[in-house]
């Protein structure tokens, strides 16, 4: 260990100089010594590199921590305090290296990350070897289209019956998701065909969840669009975007602005959290009802919200269009309208009723 003792007063001298490059440069020297001696070291002495090393890290500037995430990214015992602290670097550019190779995240750090970090971090999770099913039954909630179809892709990662699930869910509105599903050599194709039989029981539930065949009128609504699925590229939101746009939503209502054409102009501005908190509280159904329905593959959730609010059949249509990403085929915009058309306005005000009182008392019980 003497060579590293004789760089510990480079390192102290290097970080009271202030001098970015002369920092980088003893950084450099010191990660080449640890990766040459690593195939020697014992965890204590990796753990004093780990000390010496991670101090000096947070004092370099950018492109001297991309160098070191690449090159600790791939050394079986590299340090693990400093390729944490590179894992939950803000900069996708320095945590992707690490992110998707280095062994030395536990799953604890990965689950951490998948929970808190934008869709670039779960991106590079999603290629991770060997990813447990607690990191993936994050990232198949909290993913984008790309990371959902990454991560589905990863023949190595595991999934819980709830990720699984979910994945099926996701694919109902997304062809292409389904056919990487497919390739999975975990999967049978009758462990799958059951999936998708629950996923369709699933999302033909909707808002209002099982009617128990009771109510003729929410049936045939239902049944007006039931089985016509959402576009490639259906989008999800999170209920603590909702949320946090209940200010900016007060605000609206307090100067009596909380009207139809308002609400269009939020949609097109891709402000569809604050839109989508807008029509929650003019149909007085609280977040989670409305990140349920937007997320839904099918639009008939979204369909009994904007009808028991009378709104019309143009806001309707923009929330398909941002909704399905792109232009909506003419055979979902022909059966979104004879849905909007064929469903009464006191019929979608019962069903909004109904899946009030339902979530009121799932949140007493």
């Amino acid at each position: 260990m003497q060579p590293l003792n004789s760089l510990v007063q480079d390192v102290e001298d290097a970080i009271a100089s202030g001098e970015d490059a002369r920092r980088a440069d003893t950084l450099r020297r010191l990660t080449g010594l640890f990766v040459d001696m690593s195939p020697q070291l014992n965890e204590s002495h990796v753990d004093v590199f780990d000390e010496v090393i991670s101090r000096l890290a947070k004092e370099i500037e950018f492109r001297a921590r991309v160098e070191l995430a690449e090159r600790l990214a791939d050394v079986g015992n590299a340090p693990r305090r400093t390729v944490r602290d590179l894992a939950f670097d803000a900069s996708i550019e320095i945590a992707r290296p690490v992110l998707e190779r280095s062994t030395r995240l536990d799953e604890k750090d990965l689950v951490e990350i998948a929970q808190q970090k934008g869709q670039d971090h779960l991106l590079a999770l999603s290629v991770r070897r060997n990813l447990t099913e607690a990191v993936t039954d994050v990232l198949v909630v909290r993913g984008d289209q790309t990371v959902v179809r990454s991560v589905a892709g990863n023949q190595t990662a595991a999934f819980s019956d709830q990720g699984l699930g979910t994945l099926v869910d996701r694919a109902m509105a997304d062809p292409r998701l389904k056919g990487i599903l497919d390739t999975r050599s975990d999967i049978s194709a009758e462990r799958m065909s059951a999936l998708v039989e629950a996923a369709k029981e699933r999302a033909r539930r909707g808002l209002i969840g099982t009617s128990g065949g009771s109510d003729e009128a929410i049936a045939d609504a239902l049944n007006a669009g039931a089985d016509m699925v959402m576009a490639e590229g259906s989008s999800l939101i999170l209920v603590e975007d909702i949320v946090a746009a209940k200010p900016r939503i007060d605000k609206m209502e307090a100067e009596g602005r909380l009207v139809e054409d308002e609400v269009q102009k939020l949609i097109r501005d891709d402000k569809m959290a604050d839109a989508l908190m807008a029509l929650g509280r003019l149909a007085n159904l609280p977040p989670e009802v409305m990140a349920h329905a937007y997320s839904a593959p099918h639009f008939d959730p979204l369909l009994f919200v904007v009808r028991g609010i009378k709104f019309g059949w143009p806001t309707f249509k923009l929330l398909l269009t941002v909704k399905s990403g792109r232009n909506p085929p003419q055979t979902l915009l022909k059966s979104a309208f004879a849905g909007y058309e064929a469903l009464s306005i006191p019929t979608a005000q019962r069903v909004m009723r109904f899946v009030l009182a339902k979530q009121k008392m799932a949140t007493t019980q």
